[in-house]
């Protein structure tokens, strides 16, 4: 039978199969919450049309083994005879190679066949967590942290140099003109340009756009001079090109956030909780080992998170996030003093944590409130 100090513990949230929160302790002070609730991820089932995939692992697992082992055979024949060395198991290499390049092809095709006779490209649409599934009785419930930094940004290429051609088809283009026509015009344009000028007649242009002109062709001038000349040219006629410099639209980054908390246990259900907290935290970090035969193979993906930010039970609107994958978990115990409970557990955790967003936002997001 349990006794009261146990069962005291099971009622303030420190038993086995409680929530996870903290502070357990005058929570109505605390209406201001962040919750971290890991996702219960589906693996992708790779259809069997998509090249069988699970026979080809099995098979390249068993064509690494052969050539292996050709190798070890290798190996020992030379160390027995290295002038007898039998090649028989090196050329097997190859033949494996040729065994297994054909269900690379149709795993190719496969795949392609799915992209074919797809719809127009249109906007995306926002993220929608309804249709996530998260893992029941892994709820972490924080109190609000201070300065919670939302920082938003996009990159741009800042020194893009479209040139006089460049320069001349973004105006065309914005004209109204096809992409086709308007290069097509002002290379057209130019040749006939240049072509004037070595003739004599720069009636069609005025002094300073000869001058430029003459400088674009003293550069194309072979022999290593046309530098050199081209220099002079526009020394001479204090002129050059414009570069057309131009900021460009590049990506999104992906947003990163970071969270801190100081935990201190009032009570000893409190520090248990704390403990909990932790370990969870930490399970969920890392990935899982995939192993066969013994050997360690690869990992599978951690499970994400999907972090709310609620004041009274409510949505905080516009400080939300995609799923996010936990990239750090830092404890630091005790950081302003060295005492211990009676019971042996510290009497302060730091933690701080850093997440990373599956995947960059959207203007579709942003409108639904992330």
């Amino acid at each position: 039978m349990a006794n009261v100090q146990e069962l005291y513990d099971r009622f303030k949230g420190g038993g086995k199969g409680a929530k996870m929160v903290y502070p357990l302790e005058n929570q109505s002070d605390y209406l201001g919450k962040i919750t971290f609730h890991p996702i219960d991820e589906k693996k992708a089932v790779i259809p069997e049309s998509v090249g069988n995939l699970v026979d080809l692992g099995k098979d390249l697992i068993e064509m690494s083994y052969d050539a292996t082992l050709g190798r070890a055979v290798d190996w020992l024949n030379s160390v027995r005879d290295p002038n007898n060395l039998d090649l028989e198991s090196a050329s097997n290499d190859n033949k494996l190679g040729g065994q297994y390049s054909g269900s690379f092809n149709k795993l190719y095709k496969d795949v392609k066949k799915q992209f074919e006779g797809s719809s127009d490209i249109v906007p995306s649409t926002a993220f929608d967590e309804s249709s996530l599934d998260l893992i029941p009785g892994k709820k972490i419930s924080l109190y609000l942290p201070r300065a919670i930094q939302i920082q938003d940004t996009v990159s741009y290429d800042n020194a893009f140099q479209l040139g006089l051609i460049g320069g001349a088809v973004e105006q065309g283009m914005a004209a109204g003109a096809g992409i086709i026509g308007t290069v097509g015009g002002v290379v057209a344009g130019q040749a006939m340009a240049v072509g004037s000028m070595l003739g004599g007649d720069t009636s069609a242009m005025n002094r300073d756009a000869a001058g430029i002109i003459a400088g674009r062709v003293a550069a194309r001038i072979p022999g290593g001079y046309g530098d050199a000349i081209a220099g002079a040219v526009r020394s001479a006629t204090r002129l050059t090109t414009n570069p057309n410099t131009r900021a460009l639209f590049k990506d999104v980054p992906i947003r990163n956030f970071s969270f801190a908390f100081q935990l201190v246990p009032t009570s000893r259900a409190e520090a248990r909780m704390i403990e909990t907290i932790i370990k969870t935290f930490r399970e969920e970090l890392y990935p899982e080992a995939l192993t066969a035969a013994g050997v360690n193979i690869g990992y599978r993906f951690p499970n994400r998170f999907l972090v709310k930010v609620k004041y009274n039970n409510t949505d905080i609107e516009g400080i939300r996030f995609l799923p996010v994958y936990m990239q750090s978990f830092n404890a630091t115990y005790n950081s302003a003093t060295g005492g211990m409970h009676n019971d042996g557990r510290f009497t302060a955790v730091d933690i701080s944590m850093a997440f990373t967003e599956t995947r960059a936002i959207a203007k579709a997001d942003i409108k639904k409130g992330y």
